[in-house]
């Protein structure tokens, strides 16, 4: 009987390694063929190229967004931001005087690249326009400060701090409700 309950768990072992190699031969394959959505799914949230505005204005306002801060961000122009969106966030003043909020990126990725950010800073900004929960943003692919040019993002939106070998699946973006 122990013999025939061994041997049951060995064939049990092997049928869910070998499922486990080929799952994993048909996404390394799909990746290299360059198949699916894979440009597609990697893609920064909501990020679309045909959306691309430029803006030009000065910094009204910083936040710095963590997990935590998007609790208490409730009521505030950062209160609309989608859940897990952290890292800097820009309040922009346009030359046209109306007010854009704009999600930048990690603020790690800022310090990396020794940009820094101050209230009244004049900036170009390339990026994508989107909406949620009815309020505007623009996601940042490029900011221009001065000479001093911030690439965040290619022009499909890859976050440019992922890294070339690190472009996986981004989050969905939650629902709007």
């Amino acid at each position: 009987m122990n013999n025939a309950i061994n041997q049951q768990h060995r064939l049990s072992f092997v049928l869910v390694l070998a499922g486990i190699v080929l799952v994993t031969m048909q996404f390394a394959t799909a990746q290299m063929a360059g198949t699916g959505s894979r440009r597609s799914m990697m893609r920064g949230p909501l990020y679309d190229p045909a959306t691309e505005i430029i803006i030009k204005g000065a910094v009204s306002e910083i936040q710095q967004l963590t997990g935590k801060s998007m609790g208490t961000a409730t009521g505030t122009i950062w209160g609309n931001c989608p859940r897990g969106w952290t890292g800097t966030h820009l309040s922009i003043t346009t030359d046209q005087g109306s007010t854009v909020i704009v999600h930048v990126g990690p603020t790690a990725f800022l310090t990396e690249k020794n940009f820094s950010l101050v209230k009244g800073d004049k900036l170009t900004i390339v990026g994508s326009k989107m909406q949620y929960k009815g309020s505007d943003f623009l996601i940042a692919r490029e900011i221009t400060k001065g000479d001093q040019v911030l690439k965040l993002r290619d022009s499909e939106g890859f976050p440019e701090w992922s890294g070339p070998a690190r472009r996986g699946p981004m989050p969905n973006p939650p629902e709007a409700n």
